[in-house]
């Protein structure tokens, strides 16, 4: 029997990555986005979807009958109604392990470029100011380095322990904070000792706004937060004052909580600031990562149909 594939959100990956072949009889659709209104009609016949960022909730999985296995492009899963997906028999399977190296090196390029003011200096440049000293050195902005300093990394999976690595070839002393046993109390004082934050944990209950201005206001003025992991683990709004009214020292974040951004997005309002760098999601899309990437996904089908289920959720 041949099976129908629909990929909902092709356009998250570029068109240069290579998809190896699956070892089944099948048809492939790839839509390059998918509105929420049509949802329901691209996945009606569908045997296998795979979803980036769509969404599949009760409302739009129960027209998909013949649904059978649902193939994450990731590693989150928030996506899904998982609950829904158990009780009507339809395997979710998602991707492990796959971006650790390249979101580990994000992080410490931006934790690298902010503590070196990399940003600051281009404009001190830019605007011709090292051009009128007459010393050899423009010594206009504070510097700092990343040996002796204290990284704490908020999460302990595969990703939080790669960022460790690294930054102890840095000369930095590590902490690791479990969000699975969060607890208030220890949490206020693990952010208190820190020179550098990096977040590389999992969105939930536990940790949606886990960072807000009562957070901010216990850290260190030096700090220096790192976001890679999800947008609404820290409160937007309250990191955006705190940087204009130098609670902590400097931001690098990754991800927002919509995704892209509206543009009135509280980010914008702190753009041009040297100690704040925004990248658009991007710190685990290297080239390398992208098809590790899918190439794992057609191993995750090309498993399920062999009986031999892989990276099941």
């Amino acid at each position: 029997m041949k099976k129908s594939i629909v990929f909902l959100d092709s356009s998250t990956f570029p068109s240069n990555i290579l998809f190896p072949k699956l070892n089944f009889n099948h048809t492939w659709k790839n839509y390059k986005f998918t509105k929420k209104a049509e949802v329901k009609k691209r996945i009606k016949k569908a045997n296998i979807v795979v979803t980036n960022k769509i969404k599949l909730n009760k409302s739009n999985l129960k027209s998909a009958k013949a649904l059978e296995l649902i193939a994450i492009t990731a590693t989150g899963t928030n996506i899904i109604d998982l609950d829904y997906c158990k009780v009507n028999n339809i395997s979710v399977c998602n991707l492990r392990n796959y971006a650790s190296v390249s979101v580990a090196e994000h992080v410490l390029t931006l934790m690298l470029a902010l503590s070196k003011n990399i940003k600051g200096l281009e404009k001190d440049i830019n605007s011709k100011i090292w051009q009128k000293r007459k010393v050899f050195a423009l010594l206009s902005r504070e510097i700092n380095g990343l040996n002796g300093k204290t990284l704490g990394i908020i999460g302990k999976g595969s990703i939080g322990l790669k960022v460790g690595r690294l930054a102890k070839a840095f000369g930095m002393k590590i902490k690791f904070f479990s969000v699975r046993k969060y607890k208030k109390t220890e949490f206020k004082k693990f952010i208190s000792s820190l020179d550098y934050i990096s977040i590389n944990c999992p969105l939930n209950r536990n940790t949606e706004n886990l960072i807000t201005m009562k957070e901010l206001k216990l850290m260190k003025k030096n700090l220096i937060l790192i976001n890679t992991a999800r947008g609404s683990i820290v409160n937007e709004v309250d990191l955006t004052k705190a940087l204009k009214k130098k609670i902590i020292a400097g931001a690098g974040i990754d991800v927002t909580t919509a995704e892209p951004p509206n543009p009135s997005h509280t980010y914008y309002s702190i753009l041009n600031k040297s100690n704040f760098i925004w990248t658009p999601h991007t710190a685990w899309a290297t080239q390398e990562t992208l098809q590790d990437a899918i190439n794992q996904l057609i191993e995750n089908i090309n498993s399920f149909y062999k009986g031999k289920k892989r990276n099941i959720v």
